[in-house]
């Protein structure tokens, strides 16, 4: 197609811009044209109708674009390389392959969804094409799966470009040893995984204006370890101006299950080069063979944690590396005033929501805890036995570094079920919520709390779900929602959901569309503006989060606006447990040098 009135004598971005318009304009039209010339080569991309709530509307698709080189051979386990520019027209019209993941735990999660490669670094582009006046926001979403599994894919954002009028990109990174395997060699320090995100990150602020988008105007959003990476990111001082707001879901830097010590990353990742039969003595020597193992016998030889150390936590999450990770996020978060000049260069500079579900310790119950448990229970022991002997006192040294059996009776106490009076299962509920408190909330309102205080201009906003779905699945324990029951939601219900969600249409109930239209316009204003409620106001407003008055927009069969969410909760492990402690109010941090593990397992 000729460019017409789009002169080349303007400079080439005004020059792609003005092409992609005319190209959007004709395509509505009917004129087929979705070739995106980008600083990296053409990009070709196609177009599809998409449905929601009865609206129909043209979405432009650029799918599974390459951002990085592929990370194979000699490249594996080092920070990624930027992919070179196109030699001819890139052809966007299909998903690339997940990140390698182990396929049992994928598939409990993303049923028939085993398309998995080492060369996996690949970015997905969704563009409204309805209307253009104006460049759009940008949502960047990043995948959780506690860093160990997930893909793109299923985060199909076409009913959240349609609704919202924003772009979405979605993006793989590498997960488990091959995204946070970590050595002391200079090649291959850690966190390879964020280190994919920045660079994801940086490919689209260099090029999204070209296909509509606001490079002033990018929000990281994500969900479990998608959310801790979006706090990670905002850690990251060479990150500033890249991005301008975060949301985080259901995870944050200081999630149980998403930070360990460096020391016992290098201690898991010599334990694996062990049972793929490399040396190490040597870690340049060590690297050298692992990157000669075929890929899958990495993914098989990596779960060498003990049945105690991966009790919160899988092996392979990050950790600091003195680079992209220069604090210890438990320090940080609990102790906002550490927060150093680097640290703060991003965090204080962007506006941040967070979104607490009432169910979030699903994931670790039922993955986890609920099995220890109930494996160590029996007739001699019961279950609120192994809860307050063993299981609390694995969370106080992996939190507080104590053991105290006096502060394990009380914590039992205040979780007890007393509803049930401590009777049959009873303890799955106490579970539940210890797992929501320690795993996911508690580090979700040190994050807010640590953002809010800085007062540095920027807002903090936080949502807390507290509704039952129609998809919610049914458990013995009856959660009220369960982790990740929210991005359906935020996502407008797009097919790709329906099978990792175990929904179907027919299911979704006319409330729940309703409640996602509302879900999507606070984010999709917090991209425009940094503010959920401008420029499209909402039926309820959702005030800011502020230490005093710790608002927040509960989201349950209606939305109201609420203050201090689960307010005992919070205060046992923000106020009562810091004070039984005595522990220091001043800014000494521990640099990460807190135990990994409770006291010795003496069960069995």
């Amino acid at each position: 197609m000729h460019d017409g009135i789009c002169s080349k004598n303007i400079g080439s971005s005004e020059h792609t811009q003005c092409r992609l318009q005319k190209s959007l304009a004709q395509l509505v039209s009917g004129i087929i044209d979705t070739k995106i010339n980008t600083s990296v080569g053409l990009i070709h991309g196609f177009y599809e109708q998409a449905n929601f709530n009865g609206n129909h509307k043209a979405v432009l698709k650029f799918l599974g674009i390459p951002y990085a080189v592929p990370p194979v051979g000699n490249l594996r386990f080092r920070k990624p390389r930027p992919a070179p520019r196109f030699k001819q027209t890139f052809n966007a019209t299909k998903f690339g392959p997940g990140c390698l993941q182990n396929k049992f735990l994928m598939s409990l999660w993303l049923p028939g969804r085993d398309f998995l490669s080492e060369d996996c670094l690949t970015l997905n582009i969704f563009v409204p094409v309805h209307s253009w006046a104006r460049k759009y926001p940008v949502m960047l979403w990043i995948h959780g799966g506690a860093y160990q599994i997930g893909q793109s894919s299923i985060y199909s954002g076409e009913n959240l470009v349609n609704y919202g009028n924003v772009i979405v990109v979605t993006i793989n990174y590498r997960l488990g040893p091959f995204g946070f395997l970590a050595t002391k060699d200079p090649d291959s320090m850690g966190n390879l995984g964020l280190w994919d995100q920045q660079l994801a990150i940086k490919w689209v602020h260099e090029n999204i204006d070209f296909f509509g988008g606001d490079s002033n105007r990018i929000t990281l959003f994500g969900e479990s370890a998608g959310g801790g990476s979006t706090v990670y990111q905002a850690m990251y001082p060479r990150n500033k101006g890249l991005f301008s707001r975060t949301i985080s879901e259901s995870g944050v830097a200081m999630s149980a299950w998403g930070y360990n010590t460096r020391d016992k990353i290098l201690d898991f990742t010599k334990r694996m080069a062990i049972n793929l039969k490399c040396p190490t003595t040597n870690d340049r020597d060590m690297l050298a063979c692992m990157r000669n193992v075929p890929a899958q016998d990495i993914v098989d030889k990596s779960r060498v944690g003990t049945e105690s150390e991966n009790l919160f936590r899988p092996e392979f999450v990050p950790a600091p590396d003195g680079e992209f990770i220069s604090q210890y996020a438990p320090d940080i978060f609990t102790k906002p005033c550490s927060i150093n000049e680097k640290t703060g260069s991003v965090f204080d500079n962007i506006d941040m929501a967070f979104v607490a579900l009432t169910g979030d310790g699903t994931a670790v119950t039922g993955s986890t805890m609920l099995p220890y448990v109930e494996k160590h229970t029996s007739k001699t022991i019961s279950a609120d036995d192994v809860i307050e002997k063993f299981v609390i006192p694995f969370i106080l040294s992996d939190r507080f570094n104590v053991t105290s059996p006096e502060l394990a009776k009380i914590m039992n106490f205040v979780y007890s079920d007393w509803n049930k009076t401590l009777g049959k299962n009873s303890y799955q509920t106490k579970l539940l919520n210890l797992d929501t408190d320690y795993s996911f909330f508690i580090p979700i309102i040190n994050t807010a709390i640590a953002h809010a205080q800085r007062e540095k201009g920027k807002k903090t906003y936080l949502l807390g779900l507290a509704k039952h779905s129609s998809f919610t699945l049914p458990l013995e324990y009856k959660p009220p929602n369960l982790h990740a029951d929210e991005i359906p939601y935020f996502f407008g219900f797009p097919d790709s959901m329906m099978k990792p969600f175990a929904m179907s249409r027919t299911n979704i109930t006319a409330e729940e569309i309703q409640l996602s239209t509302k879900l999507m316009k606070y984010i999709t204003n917090f991209a425009y503006t940094g503010d959920p409620n401008l420029p499209l106001s909402p039926d309820v407003k959702w005030l800011p989060y502020d230490v005093e008055n710790e608002h927040y927009l509960r989201v349950g069969e209606t939305i109201e606006t609420d203050s201090h969410m689960f307010p005992m909760r919070t205060a046992f492990w923000t106020k009562y447990i810091p004070e039984y402690l005595n522990m220091t109010t001043t800014c000494t941090v521990s640099h990460g040098m807190l135990p990994n593990i409770g006291p010795p397992n003496v069960i069995g």
